[in-house]
């Protein structure tokens, strides 16, 4: 397993210049990954942290999110379906550009969309059928998707593990898979490594978060059986840290993150990277 850190701790608008450097610093702390939202990447851009990815010795990962009022793959309306499509499919080129094996996110569903009744049918099958194109479009690019259930106060139509599983079946393609998140399984599981350790087959990435989104290791959504879990499941993935210390404008909004945990953001991918190695 090689472990990693998400780039959300410290912008969620990367651009080379600014924060090219981290790559570094990630190496010197003793990171082996780290994970880089896309959408928003030029193809320039993308080409520069491939480049220092590869010169430092870092695995690329990828990954990002859409807002349902832009587009959603379960929007009645065909356009905006089409338009989520597309969106996909950039960040799986962009992805395998990076030089990256693996695509992960929310990506069913669009952000900041709520229902009174639950998911429909309709829903259901515009998620399938959109992700199974999509799906199929990234195994041509040889990369993998990890769609990731995310608690029900951030989503609807898939919550749990074992949710994100069947759906991963009833799409049938084998590049599709399942992001597993600490921070949603502590909300919408009766024990996180149990579930986990029920779909390992179908894991692709793993982000380490912990219930409050700060120092991992310092909350309760982390217990050590779900490393267990991990090396007993024979998983080779990725583990990365996903977590923020409300320095990213963008994020507040989405995440409801309003108070800093540390004067100093590095402290927790430092701290966060302790813990996973203590257990791993």
């Amino acid at each position: 397993m090689l472990v990693g850190i998400n780039l959300l701790l410290w912008t969620a608008s990367p651009n080379f210049a600014e924060h090219g450097y981290l790559l570094e610093k990630l190496k010197d702390w003793g990171f082996d990954a780290f994970e880089i939202g896309v959408g928003g990447l030029s193809a320039a851009e993308v080409a520069r942290f491939a480049k220092k990815a590869d010169e430092v010795g870092l695995e690329p990962c990828a990954l990002d999110v859409y807002v349902a009022a832009d587009m959603d793959l379960i929007s009645p309306d065909l356009a905006m379906r089409n338009k989520a499509k597309q969106f996909l499919k950039s960040c799986i080129e962009k992805t395998a550009d990076l030089g990256g094996k693996v695509f992960s996110g929310p990506m069913f569903q669009g952000l900041c969309n709520t229902t009174q009744t639950g998911p429909t049918a309709d829903e259901r099958k515009y998620a399938v059928d959109g992700l199974r194109e999509c799906a199929l479009y990234a195994k041509e690019k040889g990369v993998k998707l990890a769609a990731e259930p995310l608690n029900r106060f951030e989503m609807y139509l898939l919550n749990s593990i074992e949710q994100a599983y069947e759906f991963c079946i009833e799409v049938g393609v084998d590049s599709l898979g399942i992001l597993a998140d600490t921070h949603h399984s502590n909300i919408e599981e009766y024990d996180t490594a149990a579930s986990w350790s029920r779909v390992m087959d179908k894991i692709h990435s793993v982000h380490i978060s912990e219930n409050n989104r700060g120092i991992p290791g310092y909350g309760h959504a982390i217990p050590p059986s779900v490393f267990e879990a991990l090396k007993n499941g024979g998983y080779q993935g990725n583990v990365i840290i996903e977590a923020f210390n409300a320095n990213v404008p963008e994020t507040l909004p989405l995440l409801r993150l309003w108070r800093p945990f540390v004067k100093d953001t590095d402290e927790i991918a430092i701290k966060g990277l302790e813990f996973i190695r203590k257990h791993l």
